[in-house]
């Protein structure tokens, strides 16, 4: 009878899967270890990791201050379609984005090009330019953890278990993917999103309005989170509307001031090709075909409409949204293996607002990071070899990149087709399984919620185990490249 009583006053540490005590984050936060383990893994991704595709970019936006010194910015678009990279590769390519992205890469990279004049190289020459062009993305990286921060103190969290959430978000697959190995900049999406995601959390119109419409500036499927979470606060068909209207204003805006510019630049990436990918992976329904985006996003907004929310609950309602938006656009449609790192956020989130699912949370998530990266290299391999992407940086000074001697493209290449597809379909197997897990895990209608103040029900091995995933995944393509 003691002894029963004793443990019910002072009850045993649950064990997780490694046979380690839970993490008690009000008194435990990511020791110095970890952070160190983290940062020494992204400091080697950043300086020799980089896809062509940011060095075009940056030629793009940086163009644009010879647009306004030679009074030509009404014909960026045309002007920039046509250069090339610089020196090391004769590349051109679209130019995708709002004036507003392009003149925020502009201002950063103002150094860049005063340097270029000064010197008559181009940046992508020099490693020193070529980190510094990648150091851009590392302000939206921080101010993500930030906002993550911000959204811990919102539901009142514990400050230890914000940083958690942060180390979460930080080791993440599909961040390591899209910002540290491919480099791009969808980050600054990640980052505005979050902004106004924790606008919507403290009911504030206007931020979450003002931030989403930044967001879709870098890319429309913001909308995939905006839509579901207006749909969760307001039923009226005309508020919806008019909302809709402002979160693309600033997108609608630099389309109207460079309509002619536009319109006589034919390569220009626009919304018809996302459109196209939105209807990429079709499903045949008793003779009639339906996008399988179409039907998973349509189910999520009528979800969303329908509900009748508890404020309670909004930071479970936001959570689902935001993965039930973001899952429908990357399983029902086609898409580039860079925009997948807006999927970072959602472990982060669950670890504030499911922390009694934290073990759970971890596995799926890293099961999904993963299986979504092999698919990348399969389909994209050379934004992963040395053909287009570990040249550029320190790898390729510490080993030339040669055709003959690409060990990716190489060991790809020695699959059949049948094998190659039957490991995608396997692997896109995997992602399906574990969002639809995840989804079911944070449904808001569940009434079985583990309630667990203070603490999260994972255990310090599977924390590492996880990064250790993270890191041997992220860094495959880097060691083939060193040692093929």
């Amino acid at each position: 009878m003691t002894a029963a009583k004793n443990q019910k006053r002072h009850p045993l540490p649950r064990l997780g899967v490694f046979g380690q005590p839970e993490l008690p984050t009000t008194q435990v936060a990511p020791g110095w270890v970890r952070w160190a383990a983290l940062a020494a893994l992204l400091a080697v991704c950043l300086v020799c990791y980089n896809y062509t595709d940011l060095p075009l970019i940056v030629r793009h936006s940086i163009s644009l201050w010879d647009a306004l010194r030679t009074g030509r910015l009404n014909q960026f678009y045309q002007l920039a379609t046509a250069l090339p990279i610089g020196q090391a590769t004769g590349q051109t390519g679209e130019v995708p984005y709002d004036i507003w992205v392009y003149l925020l890469l502009a201002v950063w990279n103002l150094p860049v090009y005063l340097w270029e004049l000064a010197t008559g190289l181009t940046f992508e020459t020099n490693l020193i330019a070529m980190v510094w062009v990648r150091l851009a993305g590392m302000l939206p990286f921080v101010g993500a953890n930030w906002a993550i921060l911000g959204i811990a103190r919102q539901l009142g969290r514990p400050k230890e278990q914000g940083l958690w959430a942060c180390w979460g978000f930080s080791t993440s697959l599909f961040l390591l993917n899209g910002l540290f190995c491919i480099g791009q900049i969808d980050i600054f999406n990640v980052f505005f999103t979050l902004m106004g995601l924790w606008a919507w959390l403290k009911q504030d119109e206007r931020g979450f309005i003002g931030w989403f419409a930044l967001a879709v500036t870098f890319k429309m499927f913001a909308l995939m989170v905006f839509l579901p979470l207006l749909l969760l606060e307001e039923k009226r068909l005309w508020r919806i509307a008019g909302a809709s209207v402002g979160v693309c204003s600033l997108s609608l805006l630099s389309k109207l001031l460079f309509l002619r510019d536009k319109m006589n630049t034919p390569t220009q990436f626009d919304e018809r090709r996302f459109i196209r990918f939105l209807f990429g992976r079709n499903l045949d329904l008793g003779g009639a075909t339906i996008s399988a985006f179409v039907l998973l996003f349509g189910a999520t907004a009528l979800v969303c409409w329908l509900s009748r929310m508890d404020e309670q609950a909004r930071p479970v309602w936001a959570l689902w949204a935001m993965l039930a938006g973001y899952g429908s656009f990357f399983i029902g449609a086609a898409a580039y293996p860079y925009w997948a790192v807006v999927l970072a956020p959602c472990a982060a989130l669950a670890l504030l607002v499911w922390p009694g699912y934290a073990k759970q949370t971890v596995l799926l998530e890293a099961a999904a990071g993963a299986a979504y990266f092999g698919c990348s290299v399969l389909t994209y391999t050379a934004v992963y070899s040395g053909e287009m992407n570990l040249r550029w940086m320190l790898a390729g000074r510490l080993k030339p990149w040669s055709r003959e001697g690409d060990a990716l493209v190489n060991l790809l290449g020695r699959l059949s087709e049948g094998a190659l597809q039957n490991t995608d379909a396997l692997l896109m197997a995997v992602l399906v399984l574990a969002v639809g897990g995840m989804l079911v895990l944070y449904a808001p209608w569940r009434a079985d919620r583990p309630q667990r103040e203070g603490s999260l029900a994972v255990d310090g091995g599977t924390l590492w185990a996880r990064f250790a995933l993270s890191a041997a995944v992220a860094l495959a393509p880097l060691a083939l490249y060193l040692v093929g």
